[in-house]
């Protein structure tokens, strides 16, 4: 599957995400926080091999799960399933944009920015993989970051990758 059609199928589940997150949080707040959380798991998840066989029990999966890991009093947590950082909910409120945008890039150039700026391969490597010149590769991610920073009104010197990282 394409990585726009994926993006798509991400965004039409929201509105079920997020009802069902509310049942599980019991407030629209951290209802939307667990959705957020959840779609940028999965879209993460989704970047890399091996593919999600059926996304959308995938999604309600990573949602129950997070869900119920924020409902645990923080002693039962052991240091394995402890958070590693608190969670920055501006970044997670912009992943639906980030989304957003990136489903309005051509499918070369949002793959390629999702391997650099979440998986961190260089562009040699995605040049490697993809079997594409170096040149090719480097202006395609311009381009893209260039056309996603425009879509989502960031300043030049705003970095793209930074609100695609876990």
């Amino acid at each position: 599957m394409k990585h726009v059609d994926r993006t798509a199928e991400l965004m039409r589940m929201r509105p079920r995400l997020l009802r069902r997150a509310r049942r599980y949080s019991g407030d629209w707040a951290a209802a939307e926080d667990l959705v957020q959380e959840t779609l940028l798991q999965v879209w993460t998840r989704l970047a890399k091999d091996p593919p999600i066989e059926d996304v959308e029990r995938y999604l309600f999966r990573t949602l129950r799960n997070l869900a119920f890991r924020a409902s645990r009093p923080m002693e039962e947590l052991d240091a394995k399933n402890a958070p590693q950082t608190s969670p920055d909910a501006t970044r997670r409120l912009a992943t639906t944009d980030v989304l957003e945008a990136l489903s309005h890039l051509p499918d070369a150039q949002a793959t390629l920015i999702l391997h650099h700026a979440i998986d961190g391969v260089s562009y040699a490597e995605l040049a490697r993989r993809h079997r594409l010149p170096l040149g090719t590769v480097m202006s395609r991610v311009a381009r893209g970051r260039a056309k996603l920073r425009v879509d989502m009104k960031l300043n030049p010197g705003h970095s793209v990758a930074e609100m695609l990282r876990d």
